[in-house]
C-alpha cells in the first residue's frame, strides 16, 4: 500500500466537510431533469459468458439532471451553490443511480473493485448544439449510446437515431469512417463527453475512514480525466498545446455521494461554461486563452478551437471522408450554445460481475437513457401486428445468410461473436434469434377486459354498459377511457361494437346498429 500510495495522491477528510459538498439549493424549474425510472435495468453480458448468479452488478440510472450553475465559492467548493438560468459560467450535470454505486477502479481486472463491489462504466455525451449533424466519436464507438443501445432494442424513430444506431454487428459498423454504413454510430453528435473507466481515477479526497472503499453514507471528492472533448474532431484539430496532442482532456472533480435515506447515489460534475468559471475557480487569477486542457479550461476553449481548426482546415482535410463531424463549427461559435438544459444527452452504462470462477469478472451493459422498447422494429412507441411482420420477414430472409455464424437454415439466427455481437432482433439476449424472440401478437380484445381477468364475458360487459356515455356532460368511468378511441369523452355504440365479435366470435354478431340485438 505504501508504493500505492506513492503513485496516488489521497487525502482524507472528514464526513461532516464532505457532506457540506453536496449542500445545493435548486431555483423553482431548474434544472432539466430527465426521469428513467426505476427497475428498468438489465444484465447483458457482453464479454461472451452466460450470466452469473454471483453478484451481478447493479447500474440502474434513475435520472440525470443539467443545467446552469453557480456555486458559492468556486476556489472552496464547486458543488455548493445553486441552480440558475443560463447565461452563467459553470454548468452542472447530476446521474442518479439506485444503492450503492461507487467509482471505477484503477485496473482490469486486479483493482477493478479498489473502490468497492459495484463500480461504475459508461459513457454520457452531450451535443451542446443538439446538431447531430456535428461531432461525433471515432474511439470506440462500439461501446457507446450509437454503438451499443441496439442490444436494449432499437430506438424510437427519428432523425436522430435513424440509421445512426447499430441494430447488429454484421459487418463491420465500427470502422471510424462516417461514410460506410449500414449504420453511421460515429456520427452520435457528440462535441464533449463523460468517460468512467478503470483507471481514470487520479486522486480521491476520502469523506470517511480511509479505507478507500466507497461506503453507505459517504461522500468522496473523485479527481481525474473523466470529461473529453469528442475525439472525431481529432484528426482536423490544430495542435497547439505543450503536449503535441490534439486531445481535450480536462482533470476534472466529480462528487459521488450516497444518501442513506433513499439508497441512491448521486454522481455530479461542474465545470466551467466559459474562461470567465476557470478564472473564478483559480481565485481570480487569468490566463490567456489557449488550447490546452492542462490549465485553465471551459467548454468555451475547447470548441473555440474546434471552430479555429475548421477554419484553418487544408484541402486535405476537407476531401477526408469524417471531415462532416466538424465542418459546420467553421461557422458556429461555442458561446451561442451556453444553455446547458438544451444540450441533448445521451448515455449507456455497465457494471461487473464479482464472479470467483473466472480471473476476468465478466461485464455487462445495464442501463441506457433514452430508453428503447424491446420488439418495436417500427419505432412507434407500441408493439404491434407490423413489429410481428418485420420480426418474421428478418428470419426468412437473414436464416442461413451470411451473417448467420451457423450457415444453415433452421429457423435459427446465430450471432457471430455473441457478447461482442449482438442483433437488435435478439430480445432475449441469448446469442440466437429464433422463434422464442418472436414479438407477442397484440390481442385487440384485450382493450375490453375492463376486470382484468384475462378473459371477455359477461362481467366485462357489466362493466362496459356504465361505459355508455347516456348523456352529454354524464361521467365516464376511468377504466372506460382507453375504449374512447376518439378522445371525445363519450363512449359511442360504434367504439364499443367490436365487443359482440370477440366475445361471440367471428360471424357471431352481439351488437347492431348501436343496439343489442337477441342471438337465435
Amino acid at each position: 500500500m505504501d508504493s500505492f500510495l506513492h503513485r496516488w495522491h489521497y487525502r482524507c477528510i472528514c464526513v461532516i466537510a464532505a457532506l457540506a459538498l453536496a449542500q445545493t439549493s435548486w431555483a423553482d424549474d431548474l434544472p432539466r431533469q430527465h426521469l428513467d425510472g426505476s427497475g428498468d435495468s438489465r444484465i447483458l453480458r457482453f464479454d461472451g459468458g452466460q450470466s452469473s448468479p454471483i453478484n451481478p452488478p447493479h447500474i440502474d440510472l434513475l435520472q440525470y439532471n443539467i443545467g446552469a450553475w453557480t456555486p458559492n465559492n468556486p476556489t472552496d467548493s464547486l458543488f455548493r451553490g445553486e441552480w440558475t438560468t443560463a447565461p452563467a459560467d459553470f454548468f452542472r450535470f447530476d446521474l442518479v443511480f439506485d444503492g450503492l454505486v461507487n467509482p471505477p477502479g484503477l485496473g482490469f481486472p486486479a483493482n477493478i473493485f479498489f473502490f468497492g463491489d459495484n463500480p461504475l462504466l459508461g459513457f454520457v455525451e452531450f451535443d451542446i448544439d443538439a446538431n447531430v449533424l456535428t461531432g461525433g466519436e471515432l474511439i470506440g464507438p462500439q461501446f457507446r449510446y450509437h454503438g451499443a443501445a441496439g442490444r436494449f432494442g432499437p430506438p424510437p424513430i427519428s432523425d436522430r437515431f435513424d440509421g445512426r444506431v447499430s441494430m447488429d454487428t454484421c459487418p463491420g459498423n465500427y470502422d471510424a469512417d462516417i461514410g460506410s454504413g449500414p449504420y453511421f454510430p460515429e456520427r452520435s453528435g457528440e462535441e464533449f463527453g463523460l468517460s468512467f473507466l478503470w483507471g481514470s481515477v487520479g486522486s480521491v479526497d476520502v469523506g470517511s475512514n480511509g479505507d478507500f472503499s466507497f461506503d453507505p453514507g459517504e461522500a468522496w471528492i473523485v479527481h481525474g480525466p473523466f470529461l473529453n472533448r469528442a475525439h472525431g474532431f481529432d484528426d482536423f484539430i490544430l495542435v497547439c498545446c505543450s503536449n503535441g496532442l490534439p486531445t481535450y482532456n480536462p482533470q476534472v472533480d466529480l462528487l459521488f455521494l450516497h444518501s442513506v435515506d433513499t439508497d441512491q447515489t448521486t454522481i455530479s460534475l461542474v465545470y466551467p461554461l466559459n474562461q470567465n468559471g476557470s478564472i473564478a475557480m483559480a481565485g481570480g487569477v487569468s490566463e490567456t486563452p489557449d488550447c490546452c486542457a492542462n490549465n485553465q479550461s471551459s467548454i468555451e476553449e475547447g470548441l473555440d478551437h474546434v471552430s479555429i481548426s475548421a477554419q484553418f482546415a487544408t484541402a486535405i482535410d476537407r476531401s477526408d471522408v469524417n471531415f462532416p463531424l466538424i465542418e459546420d463549427w467553421e461557422f458556429q461559435f461555442a458561446s451561442d450554445y451556453f444553455a446547458p438544459e438544451d444540450w441533448v444527452v445521451n448515455a449507456i452504462f455497465a457494471g461487473v460481475y464479482t464472479d470467483v470462477d473466472t480471473i476476468t469478472p465478466g461485464l455487462a451493459w445495464t442501463d441506457i437513457a433514452p430508453n428503447v422498447l424491446t420488439h418495436d422494429y417500427n419505432g412507434n412507441a407500441e408493439v404491434d401486428m407490423d413489429d410481428v411482420q418485420i420480426f418474421d420477414a428478418f428470419l426468412a430472409d437473414e436464416d442461413g445468410g451470411p451473417c448467420d455464424a451457423d450457415g444453415i437454415v433452421d429457423g435459427i439466427y446465430t450471432i457471430f461473436d455473441f457478447g461482442n455481437g449482438f442483433d437488435v432482433h435478439d430480445a432475449n439476449y441469448d446469442g440466437v434469434v429464433n422463434a422464442e424472440d418472436r414479438p407477442p401478437e397484440p390481442n385487440p380484445g384485450a382493450l375490453f377486459d375492463l376486470d382484468n381477468d384475462g378473459d371477455l364475458d359477461l362481467d366485462d360487459f357489466a362493466i362496459l354498459q356504465r361505459c355508455i356515455v347516456e348523456a352529454p356532460g354524464d361521467p365516464m368511468p376511468t377504466v372506460c377511457a382507453d375504449i374512447d378511441s376518439n378522445d371525445d369523452g363519450d363512449i359511442t355504440a360504434i367504439e364499443i361494437s367490436p365487443f359482440g365479435e370477440y366475445i361471440g366470435g367471428p360471424g357471431n354478431i352481439l351488437f347492431n346498429a348501436g343496439g343489442l340485438q337477441q342471438q337465435p
